[in-house]
């Protein structure tokens, strides 16, 4: 029994430090969420929408999953399109959570976006109008009456037309 209570008492304490800890965790998370809601003024990095706070999930540019691979090749040409655009070139290793890494998403966006670097993300999106065209009979029909009509266009996200503006 007395072990028992020693090993319960010593959870306790062990409890109490990961609290502490997480608390610590917390706040700055917190601050670091509320800059990352306010880099876009509200609004989805990549398609635009208004989204509050709470809607707002934080999207990572160059993926977590990838990001010391990609960092670590980022020179490379081919890494242009798998990896870190020009503007994170700055980044090191262990700056995956860093700001300028960070981007407020929509849920829709983050969820599509998932692991694809940004040009890979922007080659999934030009690729939408086919792929509905090639497996749905309702846009085949709508496209067929001109209820709808491709418009090619370069995919360009919200924070590009956004950063142009700012400088």
């Amino acid at each position: 029994m007395n072990n028992l209570l020693t090993s319960g008492l010593k959870l306790a304490i062990c409890f109490e430090r990961v609290v502490i800890i997480f608390g610590v965790e917390m706040a700055k998370n917190k601050k670091q969420r509320t800059d990352v809601y306010n880099k876009l003024g509200g609004r989805c990095a990549y398609c635009g929408e208004e989204i509050t706070y709470k809607q707002m999930q934080v999207d990572h540019i160059v993926p977590q999953y990838n990001f010391i691979n990609a960092i670590k090749n980022k020179n490379n040409d081919h890494n242009t399109i798998y990896g870190v655009p020009e503007f994170l070139f700055h980044l090191q290793l262990e700056d995956c959570d860093h700001i300028d890494n960070l981007m407020p998403a929509c849920r829709v966006c983050n969820k599509w976006k998932d692991t694809f670097s940004i040009e890979q993300f922007r080659i999934e999106i030009s690729k939408q109008v086919e792929r509905a065209r090639k497996y749905s009979r309702n846009f085949r029909m709508a496209e067929k009456y001109g209820l709808i009509a491709e418009r090619p266009s370069k995919v360009t996200f919200y924070f590009e037309n956004a950063n142009e503006k700012q400088l």
